[in-house]
């Protein structure tokens, strides 16, 4: 498994997501705003700890 560089990751600019945006809303989408405090979380039940590696027995 190969791991990507910081250099193969595609960036995106400001003039790009200017005009990403743009077509959005041409083509008819709308952009809502959410209330400051608003979780967008919906599952509250199960483990809430991240797990960043698992053991295996060798």
């Amino acid at each position: 498994m190969s791991s990507k560089s910081k250099k193969d990751i595609p960036v995106c600019d400001r003039d790009a997501l200017a005009r990403q945006v743009a077509a959005f809303l041409q083509s008819g989408g709308k952009v809502q705003q959410i209330p400051t405090g608003t979780s967008g979380q919906t599952n509250t039940r199960g483990p809430r700890q991240i797990i960043l590696s698992h053991k295996t027995a060798n």
